[in-house]
């Protein structure tokens, strides 16, 4: 299901298994270590948590039809999180990919007065894009023996 089309041809869709299966061998090396910090066995597996387990998941195409990122939002253990796992075609669609964040984030969050997530802390890219989208970074810690920053975005509509 369409969510957004963009003039450039990439598109915002509602995620699927196929969007998992497609995207999970070409996740990004950062992705990838977060994923294993997850303990996940496979990317694939990864992928499909979110989408089984969230509220509502989307999947970023590229003007091919292929999926370039998959992000999702839920709630687990009565706390409201956020995640995105992409591949370099994030990169190769960058100017797209961030205005897009932008829009899609109030979307979103729109039943969550804060949501929160973990960022590798040498992801220092992402790090910048979430301080972009208004991320607040509340902490370090180490989770399964790689060191993130927990962070937090403020739904401003609450």
């Amino acid at each position: 299901m369409l969510i957004k089309k963009y003039s450039n041809g990439c598109r915002a869709v509602l995620a699927t298994k196929e969007h998992a299966k497609e995207l999970a061998p070409f996740l990004r090396l950062k992705d990838r270590l977060e994923v294993n910090a997850e303990q996940f066995s496979t990317c694939e597996e990864a992928l499909m948590a979110g989408l089984n387990n969230d509220d509502l998941t989307i999947t970023a195409l590229d003007k091919e039809g292929k999926p370039f990122a998959m992000f999702g939002v839920g709630t687990a253990l009565d706390k409201p999180y956020i995640w995105l796992l992409g591949s370099a075609g994030v990169k190769d669609n960058w100017y797209v990919f961030a205005k897009a964040s932008k829009y899609l984030l109030p979307f979103l969050i729109t039943d969550y007065p804060v949501v929160s997530g973990l960022v590798i802390k040498e992801y220092k890219i992402s790090i910048k894009w979430l301080k972009w989208l208004g991320a607040i970074f509340i902490r370090e810690v180490e989770h399964n023996g790689t060191p993130f920053y927990e962070f937090i975005i403020k739904n401003e509509q609450y």
